[in-house]
């Protein structure tokens, strides 16, 4: 039977396996967008090679920045909000 909880276990183990595997993955498509370019850019940025990363790891910033200092003070509770229970 499958054990999802040994499984997870396993793969916690295996992490700084993945995160090198991903890192490396990332770095060969940036690298192959240097060779692999758009036929036909529709802006006049993503001519360039490495500017979907770029603008990937930008944005995902901004949304923890604004997560992090506009979202969760806004939905942010008390500790004792509900109550004893």
């Amino acid at each position: 039977m499958f054990d999802l909880g040994s499984f997870l276990e396993w793969q916690n183990s295996l992490f700084r396996f993945w995160r090198k595997v991903f890192f490396a993955a990332l770095i060969v498509f940036v690298a192959l967008n240097v060779f692999i370019r758009p036929v036909e850019p529709h802006f006049g940025l993503d001519q360039y090679p490495g500017f979907w990363a770029v603008f990937g790891l930008g944005v995902g910033l901004v949304m923890i920045f604004v997560m992090k200092r506009i979202i969760q003070p806004l939905i942010v509770r008390k500790e004792d909000y509900y109550g004893d229970l």
